[in-house]
């Protein structure tokens, strides 16, 4: 395979199997950013030269290989606490392609575990909304997990099969990432069951379900928007062919020129304009053996095949794709020691004269008699386990519990968790109808067709008749609330994390501060400069809520040992 792509087999294997090292995003709107630059410095750390400064660093040590000891803790409570997301630098390299604003609705078509999605929420923070979509309960799982562990309000998170996205109200999405399922050739330096598993036939059997999800994802995409095809796969047939279907299938599609100015400082190579076709042992085969090779299709080959050997093809057609397939990049992962990366970044041209998105097109719909009136399908029923609006007299004791008004969010439920997401949701998502294909439309105040797993952020959870503040919310909303908050000193917020559980009374008189109120209440504190909030318990006693990596990051900065350390004492 990368004999036929042109390279040096021989360097390329010197990098094929070298373990990659260690990079990671750092959360841009954590108030304690420059504290965790700090931290990331002093091991080591130097940011990726093409990636906005400090938003992404690479270690002197292997993915997953931190030193034993002080560094490796602190990597692991960096993460996990949500100040750092752990990402291959190849995988970082799709959004910011994207021409992004901060009003913008997003797609993120396949979406899990989320780094992608995530990176794209914090460059849309606050106002812009990210739809990670995942097909898979088990991967949507790890999507909810990170978008909770970074703290992410914008994101709504949905299930379907790509290939069948559901609509959502006119006029479609702003932006989409299509990072396609594939083969993984390009892993092999994190990934070695790539050398037993793959063939030239895998490629071919991945083709068919990527240009659909891809194709799916442009139908979607407004007038004027862009969308982003990826893959972690050095076969043309994964890359170069499904950009080349794409443009043959969407005539609304303009495919854009990556420039050096997109990712400065990065090398990257122009996509192919011929390519071999494979057999089982990596040969390439000649035009009368390709019916022969599994899972092998016409759209399958390079432009100047088609026109050499398809019949009744558009050689016009042909000859634009081969001549815009340039524009497509790839990167090899001997060019910046990083894993390999086909990248091809695509427009919705906004002088088709069009408002809406093409799947809102649709000949059913011309027919449709216009001066009628829409007819609107019921309401879909809901269950536990659905998203839907706060109960306004639960928005209302929160408010007057935590003195935080409400009014600038969009406020939804699922089961006994309270979100706070943009009001975007509601203008974009909830709101409007949403036309269906036959001429009839969905009515506003439903996300269906969407099917919508989680809207925003846990910000509340109903815990014995208490409505608890969730300490991954609070980063983004702790200095909105002004009750139900006790101030303490800094040595009083160590003994705290120290274990320390006083009677309420007893603590009320240490501080000096008001009564408290049973249930869950805020400590607040004054740390490095900066003001830090916790929740806490108050029953009997006062106790923490919050986990030791949290724990673990507040002793750091107070220069105390890690709750590891002591327990083991």
């Amino acid at each position: 395979m990368v004999r036929a792509l042109g390279r040096d087999a021989e360097q390329w294997l010197s990098f094929a199997l070298k373990p990659l090292p260690e990079t990671f995003r750092v959360s841009p709107h954590r108030p304690d950013r420059a504290w965790t630059l700090e931290q990331v410095e002093a091991l080591g750390g130097t940011p990726l030269p093409w990636l906005p400064h400090g938003s992404a660093y690479t270690m002197p040590f292997a993915r997953g290989r931190a030193p034993e000891g002080d560094a490796k803790r602190l990597m692991a409570i960096l993460h996990e606490t949500g100040r750092i997301t752990r990402q291959e630098a190849a995988s970082m390299l799709p959004v910011p392609l994207l021409d992004a604003h901060q009003h913008h609705l997003a797609l993120d078509m396949c979406a899990a575990p989320g780094s992608k999605a995530t990176q794209l929420a914090e460059r849309l923070h606050p106002n812009g909304v990210v739809v990670a979509n995942e097909p898979v309960s088990g991967r949507l799982n790890m999507l909810v997990s990170n978008r909770s562990r970074l703290g992410l309000a914008n994101m709504v998170v949905s299930q379907h099969d790509g290939r069948h996205f559901a609509r959502v109200p006119p006029p479609g999405f702003d932006l989409v990432v299509a990072d396609v399922p594939c083969t993984g050739t390009a892993t092999t330096r994190k990934n070695r069951d790539v050398w037993w598993d793959w063939t030239p036939k895998e490629g071919r059997k991945m083709f068919t379900m990527q240009v659909e999800i891809a194709s799916r994802g442009a139908n979607l995409l407004a007038p004027g928007g862009q969308l982003v095809v990826s893959t972690c796969s050095v076969d043309p047939v994964e890359n170069e062919a499904v950009v080349a279907e794409l443009l043959r299938r969407c005539p609304h599609l303009e495919l854009l020129e990556i420039t050096e100015d997109m990712l400065p400082g990065l090398v990257l190579h122009n996509g192919l304009t011929a390519w071999d076709m494979l057999d089982e042992k990596g040969h390439p085969v000649t035009d009368s053996s390709w019916p022969e090779l599994h899972f092998f299709d016409a759209s399958q080959l390079s432009p100047s095949d088609r026109v050499r050997t398809v019949e009744d093809v558009d050689q016009s057609m042909e000859r634009t794709i081969e001549t815009n397939l340039p524009k497509c990049k790839r990167l090899w992962h001997n060019d910046h020691d990083t894993g390999g990366f086909f990248l091809a970044l695509f427009a919705h041209k906004a002088d088709t004269g069009r408002t809406k998105a093409p799947t809102y097109h649709s000949r059913r719909e011309r027919q449709r008699d216009t001066t009628e009136p829409i007819h609107l399908r019921p309401m879909p029923r809901t269950t536990s386990n659905s998203v839907v609006e706060a109960d306004p007299e639960i928005v209302q004791q929160i408010e007057a519990l935590y003195g935080w008004p409400l009014e600038e969010h969009s406020v939804w439920m699922r089961g006994k968790r309270l979100n706070i997401a943009p009001k975007t949701v509601r203008s974009r998502l909830f709101d409007p109808l949403c036309p269906t294909n036959k001429g009839d439309a969905w009515p506003g105040g439903t996300f269906h067709p969407l099917q919508t797993v989680h809207v925003g952020l846990p910000a509340f959870t109903l815990k014995k008749d208490s409505w608890r503040s969730r300490q991954e919310s609070l980063y983004l909303y702790a200095d909105q609330m002004t009750a139900n908050v006790t101030e303490v000193d800094e040595d009083t917020f160590k003994e705290l994390l120290q274990g320390w559980a006083p009677m309420v009374d007893a603590f009320v008189e240490h501080v000096g501060g008001p009564p408290m109120r049973t249930g869950a209440c805020l400590i607040r504190c004054q740390v490095l400069g900066q003001m830090e909030t916790i929740s806490v318990w108050v029953g009997a006693r006062v106790t923490l809520m919050i986990d030791r990596n949290e724990q673990d990051v507040l002793r750091r900065k107070l220069g105390l040992p890690w709750r590891s350390e002591e327990e083991t004492e």
